[in-house]
């Protein structure tokens, strides 16, 4: 009776234990990013669909996201604001900053 339930726990162990191990954890935020604020994603949003099409491809958030899949949800190649307010959300989308001297200072 004892081998038996100890059988049992045994069992329950390892096929609890693969069962966990199969779980695929959500993306982990860029290592040092900060989550954006509601507005700074909403802006972001904004300066990146300037003609307003509702959508926008990998190559147009590409500098903001590291992992486009992650955002993307329905795998349709491109992110609706709502999939862009989610990422934002996850901490999954970053905000670019220029910094330093070196902007707009080509020679004329």
């Amino acid at each position: 009776m004892l081998k038996a339930f100890t059988t049992t726990i045994a069992l329950g162990l390892l096929v609890g234990g693969s069962a966990l191990a199969q779980t695929t954890p959500s993306p982990a935020p860029t290592p040092g990013a900060m989550k954006m604020s509601e507005v700074e994603c909403t802006s972001l949003w904004n300066r990146l669909d300037a003609s307003k099409s509702g959508s926008l491809a990998e190559a147009q958030v590409k500098p903001h996201i590291s992992d486009f899949k992650a955002v993307d949800t329905n795998n349709d190649g491109k992110l609706s604001q709502a999939e862009f307010k989610a990422g934002c959300d996850k901490g999954l989308v970053r905000s670019t900053a220029a910094t330093g001297p070196g902007n707009d200072t080509q020679k004329k």
